[in-house]
Order: structure tokens, then sequence, then C-alpha cells
């Protein structure tokens, strides 16, 4: 941190409630982003956990874990099919992300790309143990009912240190490729309204704009939504899907319209809620982890919801006291960073 005299320090915060320094390690529960100061080291123990054993204080990791590969060829799908297989998958989110149900053990992320990439995509992941398999199952069959399109199933099992070390091979290896990409993502409190998903077909089939990008959504609440919005800095905890539309790019030539479609497309997403996933009806917010300048521009974000209340919700107000305690002279600052209160 920086005090008030420009002086730097370390300091340890904790989640103990006798500890003085409490309200920086909550504004570190969603809020740390390059507001506060620098950290360097973490700690971490399960609640609950005692002792100085490592091996008793996080949680014990799955024996095996089971991945799970699904694809589409986009040249099946015409928009009802599409329409059916994205109002599926949103409905199975909706029935199946309650903290108590047998399916939350298993996490997957559908990822339609535009057209010309070829395939639709759904990867995944479960710990379920023996069950895995049919709980896999289920979720495929739910997903795939009344599609009437062929799709491929291809599942492995493999440790879950191998898993955490190299967890998708594709994501990973695609990723390392270079380039750069603009990623505008949302929070969502229901499946897509058939509106929405007519909106995503048609930018993802569009023949006008020739560029490469996609929407994509996983799979989201379980014990995430047991916990109350204002014990932590991360207040989205209703949300049943997280998903995110992005483009890349590698030829600075191609950047333009690249912004442009995927802004477009955002925005018509959330067209009824001035462009932006306002909490409350279908959207439930942003994650600060993708920070979006589009969310604080008035040409991209005419709900009058402010930037801060799509990423925080109703917890702006606390991590800006803090950043006023932690960081008064702002000296960690960017475009979407806590604004310290004024004295």
């Amino acid at each position: 941190m920086v005090d008030e005299a420009g002086t730097a320090r370390s300091v340890v915060a904790t989640r103990e409630l006798s500890d003085p320094n409490r309200d920086l390690w909550w504004a570190h529960t969603g809020g740390g982003g390059g507001n506060f100061g620098i950290v360097t080291r973490y700690w971490f123990r399960s609640p609950g956990a005692s002792g100085t054993d490592p091996a008793r204080l996080l949680p014990k990791a799955p024996p095996s874990v089971l991945r799970v590969k699904t694809q589409w060829n986009w040249e099946d799908l015409d928009e009802t099919a599409f329409t059916r297989l994205v109002r599926n998958h949103g409905k199975w989110c909706e029935h199946n992300s309650q903290a108590d149900s047998p399916a939350a053990s298993l996490y997957s992320t559908l990822v339609l790309p535009r057209r010309s990439s070829g395939t639709l995509e759904l990867t995944g992941v479960l710990t379920a143990g023996a069950e895995a398999e049919q709980l896999l199952d289920e979720h495929l069959v739910a997903i795939n009912e009344g599609v009437g399109v062929a799709h491929t199933r291809e599942v492995d099992r493999t440790s879950w240190l191998a898993f955490a070390l190299y967890p998708f091979p594709d994501v990973v290896d695609s990723a390392s490729q270079g380039g750069i990409f603009k990623l505008k993502d949302a929070f969502l409190r229901k499946r897509l309204t058939d509106r929405q998903i007519a909106v995503a077909y048609h930018y993802l089939t569009r023949t006008d704009h020739e560029v490469a990008g996609g929407l994509g959504m996983a799979t989201y609440g379980g014990k995430v939504n047991t916990v109350a919005p204002e014990a932590t800095a991360s207040a989205q905890r209703e949300s049943i899907l997280t998903m995110s539309c992005s483009t890349g790019w590698q030829d600075p030539q191609d950047e333009a319209r690249s912004l442009a479609w995927v802004r477009q497309f955002y925005r018509d997403l959330f067209s009824d809620t001035g462009g932006v996933p306002v909490p409350g009806g279908v959207g439930n917010g942003a994650l600060i982890n993708h920070p979006d300048v589009d969310l604080a521009d008035p040409e991209w974000n005419t709900s009058g919801v402010p930037w801060h209340a799509l990423y925080y919700q109703g917890n702006y107000s606390r991590l800006q006291q803090i950043k006023a305690r932690w960081d008064p002279r702002n000296v960690f600052h960017h475009a979407l960073s806590i604004r310290p209160t004024k004295a």
C-alpha cells in the first residue's frame, strides 16, 4: 500500500474478524485487480480448517477428472436447430444450478464460434467419481433434445494434477498462438431469451463481417450462489451462466471491423437493457476479471447504470471507503479502477 505521505509499506490482511486489516482482505475477494496495491503473497485455507499441516488446510483433490468434448457441424444446423440447442443448454443451467443438485459437480462451456469455423463445441469436466459418466450422459441428452443433429462425443479420464496443469489442450494451444483479442462478458440470472438467441444466430452467421469470434457460455452457480452478496466483494450470487462475446485478430487492419462486430453483437444481445447486462432480469452484471471500458462509455452503455454497478453492484461504496484508506493518493488506478471516496 501507499499512504498519504507517499510511503509504500507491506501489510498482511486476513479474513479473521479480529484482524484490523480485514477490510483489505475483503476487498480482494473480487475487487482487488490493480486497485489497492501489489499482492506479493497469498495464504489459502478452507473455512473451518485449523493446524499447520498443508494437507489438511485445503479441500482434498479428487482421485480423477473426467473430460468431455462434443461437437456439432455448423452446416447441419439451421436457425431452428441452433435455437433449440442454445435454449436447451440454458434450461439445463436453470434447472441444475442449485448447490444441492447432483449436477453441481459438472462444469461445461458451450462455444459457439462464427459459422465459418465449421463446428460448435461443448467442453466439460466432472469430478463425480463413479456417477460421472451418468451425469455426463444426462447433460448431453438434455442439451441435444429435439435438436435433430448428429454430434460427436469424446471422453477421457485423467488425474487431477494432469488436468490442473493442462486442462483443455485445444483451448490452451489456440490461446498460445498470440494475437490481440477483445472479450465482453456477462453474468446471467436466466437463460438467453429466444430474441437474444436470434441475435446470436444473426451475428454468428452474417457474411458482411468477415471476422474471427464467437459466443461462449459456461455453467455457473452451485455453492457460489449460497454466499451472501455482501460477504465478499463479488456480488453476483444469483447467476446460472457466465457468457462472453469475443473476437481476435493478428493483422492491425482487422482491428476496426473486429471491434465493431463484437461491440454491436454485445449491444444487441442486451438491447432491452441499454446494451449492457443490467442486474435484475436476464443479466446480472459483468466480471471485472475481464475489464471492458465500453461499459463506462455512454455510446455503448445507454442504460443509465454506471459501470461500477455492473461489476460490484451494492458493494461499490464499501470498496471506495477501503480504497480511501489503503490508497488515498490513488496511486493504483486505471480506466475501471475504484475511485476513493473524498474526505
